[in-house]
């Protein structure tokens, strides 16, 4: 019985170790996102989500009504991420059909070791360069409840 307990846990540990996902820096989550989105693979995006990110994410997927065709295939230019503690703030562009830069940002928070999109819409502007008692920053509408957690 102890054999067979034993190698159990093993099977059990092997399988955790192949199933964890790497601690993608942010800058690649926020591109795996956009691509889930473009997609219209809502469920991937929501693994790569939280709060008001999920919300978003809720919204699109209702409005797609099931449909699986891919949007678009948007790229993200010039994509740079600030990290502060546990927060990273990241700015990029998408060109129109014009070509002319149209500006985005999100914000994404690292929750049990992987970056998650936070953040996708900033009403306020670009998040103050400020930061609550662990160095993560502080994104409008955020309470510190929310930081701490």
């Amino acid at each position: 019985m102890k054999i067979i307990a034993f190698y159990g846990a093993v099977i059990a540990l092997i399988c955790t170790c192949c199933t964890a996902k790497p601690d993608l820096p942010p800058e690649e989550v926020a591109r795996q996102w956009q691509a889930f989105i473009d997609k219209n693979r809502f469920d991937d995006a929501r693994l790569l989500s939280t709060g008001e990110a999920m919300e978003y994410i809720n919204g699109l997927a209702a409005f797609s009504n099931g449909d699986t065709l891919e949007w678009e295939n948007n790229t993200m230019l010039n994509l740079e991420c600030k990290v502060f503690g546990d927060s990273a703030y990241c700015t990029y562009h998408f060109e129109d059909e014009l070509g002319e830069p149209i500006p985005g940002h999100l914000g994404l928070k690292r929750l049990k070791g992987q970056w998650l999109v936070s953040r996708t819409f900033f009403d306020d502007g670009p998040p103050a360069d400020n930061a609550d008692q662990k160095g993560d920053m502080l994104f409008p509408n955020d309470t510190l409840d929310e930081v701490l957690e």
